[in-house]
């Protein structure tokens, strides 16, 4: 089983180190499959206590891998998702490109700390 620690990157503008979570999710992303979405669609689904998110909007904030982005849209929600690291928010993107829709889907980098 390969590792997927963490490493620490640079620090970010107002020096707080950060840790690049971002290249661990690329290399998650050759996992991913119709089963692995399944789960997540399950998973999420029943965590909100519904199947059906449609008229409905899903903030995911630190986004990640955007499986559970994915998993959002699939039951029917408008998403946005955002990570400060940007191979996190490239991995959002490829996960949309190869499994999602780009429409009622947008994301970008961002942090929940920016004022």
């Amino acid at each position: 089983m390969s590792s997927l620690k963490p490493t620490l990157t640079t620090a970010d503008g107002d020096g707080t180190p950060r840790f690049a979570f971002g290249r661990n999710w690329i290399r998650f992303l050759a996992l991913v499959d119709e089963t692995r979405i399944a789960e997540a669609v399950a998973s999420l689904g029943g965590m909100l206590g519904r199947e059906d998110l449609r008229g409905l909007r899903f903030l995911d904030a630190g986004c990640g891998s955007g499986l559970f982005s994915l998993a959002a849209q699939r039951l029917g929600a408008e998403v946005v998702s955002f990570d400060y690291d940007l191979d996190s928010v490239r991995c959002t993107e490829l996960l949309c490109e190869r499994y999602g829709r780009k429409d009622g889907w947008r994301i970008t980098g961002g942090d929940v700390l920016d004022r």
